[in-house]
């Protein structure tokens, strides 16, 4: 609804305020629409695997081995489940908000907690989400800053594998993510038992190693150029470090007595590799494609599959895209878990119920920013003619540099939360506002990539502030009402998290030399224990949602 009244909004303030030709409008909310097949077709794609997967039985063998992890550590469960693992599954494209609530009520958390802790626990690496493809539309419309920023240059492999631009992307938002990460960890300590789980031993111990080695190996991912596999990579270096700890401090890793007499029956009957065989192969093609160098080049140089729309040029390369092989790998999947003929209608059909509104949601906000990026365009003669300073971008980029100044940077991440609050995703606020954000940059001699990237994070941020994931999460556990509960109470981490990442785009982006990164970080870093103290010394008991 919110994307279909601001799509509307923008199209009579591009027609009627800046005379764009209702023609030129048409067009370019068409081609945004086919722009986002990146996202809205992984959104579709992923939603029929989840849904062959529940169908198949191969989602509850998963769900039941969740439940047998972590031995009822909570500091432990919270950061292996809805960190390392919440991360990894968001990265292929699963979705944790539907898939880890029931997980955590069946592991005696409250709804509350089994809302709200999926939701905010893949907030970190939004950005490598859906195999990278927030970072990819980054590198596509930020391509030539990103050229010149010499982030390329900081990687020691060859560019045989990968395109400089996407190298470049994936390393820039890397910077953001230890500090980030770290923030979130604790985050989901208190939200999941306030801060009595917050400040024991247990919380700190997990909270640190969780976030430090989530983040740190995000950035060891993008500089090795495995990019598209951050989200992978970091939640198995994060589950791997977490059970180390673990093990050092004798908890029990797995537990089947956890389980109900129904649920073993359930992890007796299918192997695990057969109910994870989607995702393998999904990991194992993703790998091929994006590493080996004659399947890259012929996938993302050759066989483009272009489509002209207007003046609009757009290479789809569909063979290159990770929702063709989330597509491939279910259809291989169906040898390992089957598929009757009545299963098969009743895949498609929920698979068809379920997936309307967030395709939708994905591909409206690409058209809006398209036809953001086209307005004040006419067709004279048969070709497309704008000037310069007739169009909504260049508006909105003047009016921000004369406002903010050197100050500018600070408002970006928040711009980036609210695009993700109202459209529920990172990529779409990254479509919507990056370009917005170049020009502001460009006018003001700051760094383009540094503004750009902190409007991404934000947008990222926002997963746990999104009315759209929550509902979703809700619903699945029959709880449909507990969202302004959830809002409410994670609000203070996001922006707490989007403030910090305010800081960071501040010194990266106009420059500032060591010391004023000190004075910067010595203002965030007064503020936090200002809050940590609030938070610690306050009489009233936060909700602690974990009994």
């Amino acid at each position: 609804m919110v994307g279909t009244i601001l799509f509307i909004l923008m199209l009579i303030i591009g027609i009627y305020a800046f005379k764009t030709d209702w023609r030129v409008a048409f067009l370019a909310s068409i081609a945004g629409i086919i722009k986002s097949f990146p996202i809205s077709l992984m959104v579709l794609t992923s939603i029929l695997m989840i849904t062959y997967q529940q169908k198949t039985g191969s989602l509850d063998k998963i769900v039941v081995t969740f439940k047998k992890i972590g031995g009822g550590n909570k500091a432990f469960q919270i950061m292996i489940i809805n960190l390392a693992i919440g991360c990894f599954l968001v990265s292929i494209g699963a979705t944790p908000v539907t898939m880890l609530p029931p997980v955590l009520i069946a592991m005696g958390y409250s709804a509350f907690a089994a809302v709200a802790l999926p939701a905010i626990g893949y907030d970190p690496l939004t950005t490598y989400a859906l195999l990278a493809v927030p970072a990819e539309f980054f590198s596509y419309f930020m391509k030539d800053a990103l050229l010149v920023s010499n982030l390329d240059k900081l990687a020691w492999i060859g560019q045989t594998a990968l395109e400089p631009e996407l190298l470049a992307s994936g390393i820039a938002f890397s910077f953001y993510m230890p500090l980030v990460t770290m923030g979130i960890a604790f985050g989901m300590m208190w939200l999941g038992g306030g801060r009595k789980l917050l400040f024991s031993k247990d919380g700190l111990i997990f909270g640190l190693t969780g976030g430090i080695v989530c983040g740190g190996t995000a950035i060891i991912a993008n500089f090795l150029g495995l990019v598209k596999l951050t989200g992978v990579i970091a939640g198995v270096v994060t589950a791997i470090a977490l059970i180390l700890i673990a093990k050092l401090k004798k908890i029990k890793i797995v537990d089947s007595s956890l389980l109900t007499e129904e649920e073993k029956k359930t992890d007796r009957n299918m192997p695990l590799w057969k109910a994870l065989s989607p995702w393998i192969l999904l990991i194992i093609f993703v790998s091929l494609i994006n590493f080996i160098p004659y399947l890259y080049e012929l996938f993302n140089s050759k066989l483009l599959f272009t489509i002209v729309i207007g003046e609009i040029v757009i290479d789809t390369k569909i063979l290159s895209h990770a929702y063709f092989w989330v597509l491939i790998a279910t259809l291989c999947s169906i040898p390992f878990l089957g598929l009757g003929n009545r299963k098969a209608k009743e895949t498609v059909k929920l698979w068809g119920k379920r997936s309307i509104r967030p395709v939708y949601a994905a591909a409206i906000f690409f058209a809006i920013a398209y036809m953001m990026l086209y307005s004040g365009i006419n067709i004279v003669n048969g070709s497309w003619i704008r000037y310069d300073w007739n169009y909504m971008i260049n508006s909105l980029a003047s009016a921000a540099s004369y406002v903010f100044r050197d100050y500018y940077p600070l408002i970006v991440p928040f711009i980036g939360l609210f695009g993700g609050f109202i459209s529920g995703s990172e990529t779409s606020s990254i479509a919507m506002f990056t370009t917005f954000h170049e020009q502001t940059a460009v006018t003001l001699g700051i760094s383009a990539v540094a503004v750009g990237t902190a409007n991404g994070v934000g947008g990222g941020l926002a997963s746990v502030l999104s009315p759209a994931k929550i509902q979703n999460a809700a619903a699945v556990i029959d709880k449909v009402g507990i969202e302004g509960e959830v809002i409410k109470k994670s609000a203070p981490i996001a922006l707490l998290m989007t403030l910090s990442v305010s800081a960071i785009c501040l010194c990266w982006a106009n420059h500032y030399i060591w010391w004023k990164w000190i004075i910067v970080f010595g203002i965030y870093t007064i503020l936090l224990i200002s809050i940590g103290l609030l938070i610690y010394f306050r009489k009233e008991k936060v909700d602690e949602s974990i009994d």
